[in-house]
């Protein structure tokens, strides 16, 4: 049996992540900007780098506020898939390849690797897990788009840590040469265990991606259990934490994790007071943030968002 709080966990983001939410989150501005950075920043990161050293943390805001999407865009941001394995010839995404989003959302992010993957007279599979219908809906319309002699797109709802779908779970054990995970972590009560799991389902040398907010005021403290307001919310994505999971508690090898970049993004209130440092939410409760109306009502604020990048590669033996 699951803990109990982990099921009350499930059930929360359950009623959260909802059918208006699902449709609030396709049509922001913030995520069409994150996914192709995410997707960017996935796909031409050069995983040689944490065989040698821990990438240094990145001050350089991206982008331009006062640009549309902060002036990216898929065909000028992202890499061409033409061209893209010449330029990055030692990339893990490739035609042919096996790739999980776990906590998948409505596949806004998953789609995109679509043009990386697809190659006449090779198969590759993509799958999406994740445990809210409302937003696999919308990544089930997106699988039958993209789904092609080349390329097999599906997902599965599931808790991973339900041991009652262990032995649906069970096909995915050793399988996936690379699972990527999107600002969800954050969301999950028990990531440690989660993570475990999640390396369970690469093949031998595969690799687990995980990039996520990060709020800096969560490094100064010591004991998280003691940690209050949006310090508890991103409470378990201190850099060391994520380090100790994946290497310690999950097994893998060449593991890191490091605020790699961010960017302007505009967000309710809601999210500065649960996911941001002390000194913007000062910065919004003072009235210094810029703000705009929302397409979905309401105000919203332009801040730095953050992003943290963890890795970590199972061992090839």
């Amino acid at each position: 049996m699951t803990s109990s709080i982990h099921q009350q966990a499930v059930q929360n983001n359950k009623d959260s992540f909802n059918e208006e939410f699902a449709q609030k989150y396709e049509q922001l501005e913030s995520q069409s900007i994150l996914s192709i950075l995410f997707v960017k920043h996935i796909l031409e990161f050069d995983l040689s780098i944490v065989t040698t050293s821990n990438p240094e943390d990145s001050n350089v805001v991206l982008g331009d506020p006062e640009k549309p999407l902060n002036g990216f865009s898929i065909e000028e941001t992202l890499p061409d898939p033409k061209t893209y394995l010449q330029k990055f010839p030692k990339s893990i995404f490739r035609p042919g390849m096996k790739l999980l989003d776990f906590a998948c959302g409505t596949g806004k992010v998953t789609e995109l690797f679509v043009p990386y993957l697809t190659q006449k007279g090779q198969h590759s599979e993509i799958v999406g897990i994740d445990i809210g219908s409302a937003f696999l809906s919308w990544f089930n319309k997106r699988a039958e788009k993209f789904t092609s002699d080349e390329l097999t797109m599906k997902s599965y709802e599931y808790d991973i840590l339900d041991i009652d779908n262990e032995p649906k779970l069970e096909q995915f054990n050793n399988y996936f040469d690379a699972i990527i995970c999107t600002i969800s972590y954050h969301h999950i009560h028990n990531y440690e265990q989660v993570t475990k799991k999640l390396a369970t389902f690469l093949a031998p040398g595969g690799w687990l991606f995980i990039i996520d907010f990060y709020n800096e005021d969560v490094e100064r403290v010591r004991d998280i259990s003691k940690a209050t307001g949006a310090v508890q919310h991103m409470g378990g994505l201190k850099k060391d934490s994520l380090n100790h999971t994946l290497r310690d508690i999950s097994g893998l090898i060449n593991v890191s994790s490091s605020c790699r970049f961010r960017t302007w993004v505009y967000q309710p209130k809601e999210f500065i007071m649960n996911h941001c440092d002390e000194e913007t939410t000062k910065k919004l409760e003072s009235g210094e943030l810029k703000s705009r109306n929302s397409k979905n009502g309401g105000l919203e604020y332009l801040i730095q968002a953050n992003l943290i990048y963890a890795i970590g590669q199972k061992n090839p033996k």
